[in-house]
C-alpha cells in the first residue's frame, strides 16, 4: 500500500492555527495523512493561549515548536489558513486555503472557536483523502508539468548541460560552448528545450545570454522521483510472500 500523503499546514508565524491543525491533524488523521507545519516567518515559540486551550482539549502539545519552510519535507498537500501566504517553493499535487481569522489577542471564545472550525476542516480533509477525491503524490509525481521535464533531459547533451551548470550559479553561453564543445546553434536547440521546461532561467547581458538552473524545479523533479520509489517500493513490499519457516525433519 502506498504511504499517506504529507499535509503542511501553512501561516505566516506557524504559532497559532497551522500549530492547531498540525495537532488536530495527527489526533485525528494520523491513519490517512502525515501531518507537518511550517510558517514563512516563524514566531519564536507557538502561541501560547493556542497550546494551553488544546491541552485542557485533552490534546498532546509536547512536540510542538515554531518551524520554517525548509524544515518541511517534500509535501504531497500544502493547507494555508488564510493570512494570504504564498508557497513558491512548496511543490504539491494539492493546495488549498482555509480562510481561518486570526484568533490571537481576542480571546479564549475566539481562540476556541478556532480550534472548533479547525477540527472540522481536517475531519473534512481526512474524508476527502479516504474518498480519493484528492491528488495524491503519485499523481503529483508523474504530472503533465514533471512528465515534460524529463522529456527535456532525455538528451545526452541537455544533461551535460544541466551538469554543468549544477556546478556554477550562472554561466553565459560562451563559457558553456567552451566546455561542452557544441555548436552555438545546438546549445540554442537544447537551451529553448530546457528554458520551456522551466529546467533553466536565462537573460541577456551585452551581446550573450546568461543561464542558471531552476532549483525549485529540479528539487519538485527530485521529490517526484522520491515519491514514486517509494510509492514502488511499498507495492513490492505488500507483494512480497512472508518467507516459511524451514519444514522439520524426521530422524
Amino acid at each position: 500500500m502506498s504511504r499517506r500523503p504529507r499535509v503542511a499546514f501553512v501561516c505566516t508565524h506557524n504559532a497559532c492555527r497551522s500549530q492547531i491543525a498540525e495537532t488536530i491533524a495527527h489526533a485525528h488523521a494520523a491513519d490517512v495523512l502525515e501531518a507537518y507545519s511550517a510558517g514563512t516567518d516563524p514566531a519564536v515559540t507557538p502561541n501560547q493561549d493556542a497550546l494551553r486551550l488544546l491541552a485542557d482539549a485533552g490534546f498532546d502539545i509536547t512536540p510542538l515548536r515554531t518551524k520554517t519552510l525548509g524544515e518541511l519535507p517534500s509535501v504531497d498537500m500544502v493547507i494555508t489558513m488564510g493570512c494570504g501566504v504564498q508557497c513558491p517553493n512548496l511543490p504539491c499535487a494539492h493546495r488549498e486555503d482555509w480562510g481561518l481569522e486570526d484568533p490571537t489577542g481576542k480571546g479564549d471564545e475566539a481562540m476556541r472557536a478556532c480550534i472548533k472550525a479547525i477540527t472540522a476542516k481536517i475531519d473534512d480533509l481526512a474524508g476527502r483523502i479516504r474518498r480519493k477525491e484528492l491528488p495524491s503524490h503519485s499523481e503529483r509525481a508523474v504530472g503533465a508539468e514533471s512528465a515534460a521535464a524529463f522529456r527535456a533531459l532525455a538528451d545526452d547533451n541537455r544533461l551535460a548541460i544541466v551538469a554543468t551548470l549544477a556546478q556554477n550559479k550562472e554561466l553565459c553561453a560562451c563559457k558553456l560552448l567552451d566546455r561542452l564543445s557544441i555548436s552555438q546553434s545546438t546549445l540554442s536547440h537544447h537551451m529553448k528545450a530546457l528554458v520551456a521546461a522551466g529546467l533553466v532561467e536565462q537573460r541577456k547581458e551585452g551581446r550573450w545570454m546568461h543561464y542558471r538552473l531552476c532549483g525549485e524545479k529540479i528539487s519538485a523533479l527530485g521529490a517526484a522521483l522520491t515519491s514514486l520509489g517509494a510509492d514502488a517500493q511499498a507495492e513490492d513490499a505488500e507483494r512480497k510472500p512472508a518467507a516459511c519457516a524451514p519444514a522439520a525433519t524426521g530422524r
